[in-house]
């Protein structure tokens, strides 16, 4: 059966295949546009699962407050940066945040696995949805994602009075803490394993130092302290604040300017690949396989 080039064309348009592909496919199903479809879905999933245990820990973070005040957050991952400039890949993340929002976060990579197959066999890169969080609209939500989108950060605050101070202190903060990625907002939300850890370096290091177990007591604490100062959201120095004026500080300030609480309860920072095991490219080693070490 001859397939002219409009069917190609309209295959085309409607799957975003390749022009060969689209060719094999109406082949296949003798002109049949619609099962000619099905072939190319088929065909994605084969070359999605060939893909699967390829790395992919290039992609984009992406963070937005939806119109309804719902902040989303998510990382979706490619094997090249150039893939993730690709305008079908950043349609497909968008369509992810619209889902996390009305959805929630949970099980989003089975929401959209089947477009996600089909991008894979269109692109040719292994995709992964890896994560994705979302803060509820009942508070005050901010988000901010830095240029080249590999970090992006969502934070809620409880309270105020939706002020313009409110929000320039919101949207600094969330500035500050992709920049200075904290672990924790206060050193009450300090987990007691971290703290310990932090106490047995302590000690360790004074050790070898020489100090007395006594005087080891007495500095543990001071330690404590400056580590609180490094890693707490609020005891950290603020990035867009006077040297030395704390996160805590400018939240103190901004309360009594508009005689309303407001409480920092929870923020999420999201670093592009981070905890991914990358392929290490060694050419030589390459060269050398192919050439039997010659």
């Amino acid at each position: 059966m001859k397939i002219t080039a409009s069917q190609v064309k309209e295959l085309r348009d409607r799957t975003g295949a390749g022009m060969m592909d689209c060719r094999k496919a109406l082949v296949e199903s003798e002109g049949n546009l619609d099962e000619a479809v099905e072939v190319l879905r088929k065909a994605g999933a084969a070359k999605a699962a060939k893909k699967a245990g390829r790395v992919a820990a290039e992609g984009l973070v992406d963070a937005e407050i939806m119109a309804d005040g719902t902040a989303v957050l998510v990382e979706v991952n490619c094997e090249t940066d150039f893939v993730a400039r690709n305008e079908s890949f950043r349609s497909f993340v968008s369509n992810i945040k619209s889902t996390v929002a009305a959805d929630g976060a949970e099980n989003v990579a089975a929401k959209v696995d089947t477009q996600r197959t089909e991008l894979v066999a269109t692109i040719g890169e292994n995709i992964n949805v890896r994560r994705a969080e979302r803060f509820a609209a009942d508070s005050a939500n901010f988000a901010y994602v830095h240029p080249g989108n590999r970090i992006a950060v969502i934070l809620k605050l409880e309270g105020g009075d939706g002020s313009e101070a409110m929000t320039s202190f919101g949207k600094d903060l969330c500035f500050h803490i992709a920049a200075m990625n904290p672990l924790c907002t206060s050193p009450d939300d300090v987990p007691s394993d971290v703290i310990e850890q932090e106490k047995r370096i302590a000690r360790d290091q004074l050790m070898a130092e020489g100090k007395p177990e006594a005087m080891i007591e007495k500095i543990i604490p001071g330690k404590l302290k400056r580590f609180y100062k490094d890693r707490c959201l609020l005891n950290q120095e603020a990035a867009m604040g006077d040297d030395g004026v704390t996160n805590q500080a400018l939240l103190d300030q901004l309360v009594k300017s508009i005689d309303t609480p407001v409480h920092v309860s929870g923020f999420i920072r999201y670093e592009l690949g981070e905890g991914i095991e990358k392929k290490e490219d060694n050419l030589a080693a390459e060269v050398a396989a192919m050439t039997g070490g010659a």
